[in-house]
């Protein structure tokens, strides 16, 4: 954390987490910082890690002494390479942290440029000065005018489609549990009348079928050159 407040308090604009919307990024992403342990660290004797391999039955005090103070000795720098190692890896977290801050408001900035020429008055007035009183300038509202007045049509036509088709498909849902519950009953009368047959001597393959469920009823689908043509017949 100490790493990540040090990267915020030194950027030139303020706080990324509590600064406003940006129309401009110039705060600089940091770049990637590569570190190792300092070779001022000796380097553990790992082998000291592995089992003995030693054929020796017995080893004395003085052997054992001199063993546990190798240990002692290779423990300390191994603990001071795991506080380095550490110290790298929060830097280094607290680095790509800031760095995705940055990114993200880099994001932000290009989104708004990006947005800023779909904008209505960017349309009409395209970056220079324009004379309202112009054809030009007239002609250029009232297609904007009228493009708001077909999305605002088109909305509300789909809007009122998709009333429709839920309305169908309550229909259809009611209508294809009518059908599984006149199914049923179909089984049973069937199953009795073949249970009635059988009982009578009545060979299985004379039999009546099994009533059939049929197909779930489905809202019909409108294909994209059939709604063409209606448009155009419609026109004509």
């Amino acid at each position: 954390m100490r790493s990540l407040y040090a990267h915020l308090g030194a950027t030139s604009a303020g706080s990324l987490l509590s600064s406003p919307k940006l129309k401009s990024y110039s705060t600089a992403i940091l770049p990637p910082v590569i570190q190792a342990v300092p070779c001022s660290i000796a380097t553990p004797n790992w082998s000291l890690s592995a089992p003995s391999t030693s054929n020796e039955p017995y080893k004395t005090r003085g052997q054992l002494e001199t063993t546990v103070t190798d240990l002692q000795k290779q423990l300390t720098l191994v603990c001071q390479h795991v506080v380095v190692r550490d110290q790298i890896i929060e830097q280094a977290n607290a680095t790509m942290v800031f760095q995705n801050m940055g990114l993200k408001r880099m994001n932000e900035a290009l989104y708004q440029k990006e947005e800023k020429g779909t904008a209505d008055r960017a349309k009409l007035f395209k970056g220079k000065a324009q004379c309202l009183s112009s054809d030009e300038f007239y002609d250029a509202v009232r297609e904007l005018e009228e493009g708001r007045k077909s999305k605002a049509a088109d909305k509300e036509a789909k809007k009122i489609e998709r009333a429709r088709k839920k309305v169908l498909q309550a229909e259809l849902d009611t209508e294809w549990a009518e059908m599984k519950e006149r199914h049923v009953k179909a089984v049973e009368t069937w199953s009795v009348e073949c249970s009635k047959l059988v009982g009578e001597g009545a060979r299985k393959k004379d039999l009546p079928a099994k009533p059939k469920l049929g197909k779930k009823p489905k809202l019909p689908v409108v294909e994209e050159e059939d709604t063409d043509e209606e448009e155009e017949e419609g026109d004509a």
